[in-house]
């Protein structure tokens, strides 16, 4: 893997002064010398989302001017192997004391690059857990390309504030971060006109939760869930009742996606019914065509045999500017649906255009 290029952590200092300019709140937390190496030292070990490398204070606080001074590959990827490790030792030289390592963590990450979109916190580590869990954002990492300088500069950073600080993307950060709690509790889903269920705790029944609470209500004109599966969970959640009266074995030999939510009373299809096949993606997992086919088959067996029309089907993401979403959307079935937990009132649809062969005027 190749390392992103370096700028030193004076450099990084004064971009940060042209890209957060005066005038923005908490302008403090986000121009100190702290911030800057605090970046720096993401760069130096390619610590930016998508690469899957993250650090924790301890990587900031034990940098010292020696090691950064060596940029090569190998001498960048020894250093985040030995500071990654749980024991790793504290050099001389080091930038800041080991008592340091809390406010680095919350005033210059957690109160300053966190919420405007400049860092992402990996989601499921445990409080406890030694691992690093921080990284740049893409976007803001290439403010700090060498050679970027004067007007072009001033533009890249006039972009990213237009795209990451307006009061959408910062609530939308909100949202992301509030969702993807490192709480080692249980996680309660209310299912809509029914019982709760407890699936435990992870990225994933965070999403699966979402999807019964907000999604359902906000999408469905009178939703029931039937089914609920999590890889971690020790048996699925069912309705049996409701899976009777569908006439649709559900079972977990099927291949069944993590969700399955029924419309009772689908919006202007009176007397029908909706099935909702929803696929729950922190990793890996979306409604593929194949998916899709095998699920089309199965509710077409069904006595009552069910049509096309009758099914819908939906992968739920946490956020579509992050990983998996930006990994698998391109796998995804037409006549296939996208929801994200951070936009939670919008709705990707997959229109193939054989079902409803609207021009796109019919489409806004």
């Amino acid at each position: 893997m190749t390392l992103p290029a370096l700028i030193s952590w004076q450099d990084v200092h004064a971009r940060l002064l042209v890209i957060f300019p005066e005038g923005m709140p908490d302008r403090g937390y986000l121009i100190r010398e702290m911030t800057a190496r605090t970046i720096f030292t993401a760069l130096y070990v390619g610590a930016v989302a998508g690469a899957d490398l993250w650090i924790a204070p301890r990587h900031v606080v034990r940098m010292s001017n020696a090691q950064a001074t060596q940029h090569g590959d190998d001498a960048r990827a020894a250093y985040y192997a030995v500071m990654s490790a749980a024991n790793s030792p504290s050099p001389d030289g080091r930038w800041y004391a080991e008592n340091t390592r809390e406010p680095l963590r919350d005033e210059v990450i957690r109160n300053g690059l966190v919420p405007v979109n400049a860092m992402v916190e990996r989601a499921g580590v445990a409080t406890t857990s030694p691992k690093g869990r921080y990284a740049l954002q893409a976007y803001f990492a290439a403010l700090f390309l060498p050679g970027l300088a004067g007007a072009a500069l001033e533009t890249a950073a006039a972009e990213w504030r237009k795209r990451n600080l307006s009061p959408a993307a910062l609530a939308r950060a909100a949202l992301v971060r509030a969702s993807a709690s490192t709480s080692s509790a249980n996680i309660t889903v209310q299912c809509p006109g029914g019982p709760s269920v407890i699936l435990p705790p992870g990225p994933s029944p965070l999403i699966t939760k979402a999807v019964v609470e907000v999604f359902a209500p906000a999408f469905l004109g009178n939703p029931r869930v039937a089914w609920i599966s999590d890889s971690a969970s020790k048996a699925p959640f069912r309705d049996a009742p409701l899976e009777k009266a569908l006439g649709i074995s559900l079972d977990a030999a099927t291949l069944l996606p993590d969700v399955v939510l029924v419309d009772l009373d689908p919006p202007g299809r009176a007397g029908e019914v909706l099935i909702v096949f929803v696929e729950v993606v922190a990793s890996d997992g979306p409604v593929t065509e194949q998916r899709q086919r095998a699920l089309l088959d199965l509710i077409a067996s069904a006595p009552r045999a069910y049509r096309p029309e009758d099914a819908a089907f939906v992968t739920a993401y946490m956020d579509r500017g992050a990983d998996p979403a930006r990994r698998t959307m391109p796998a995804l079935a037409w006549r296939s649906f996208a929801w994200f937990v951070s936009e939670p009132d919008k709705l990707v649809q997959m229109h193939d255009g054989t079902t409803a062969a609207r021009k796109l005027a019919a489409l806004l």
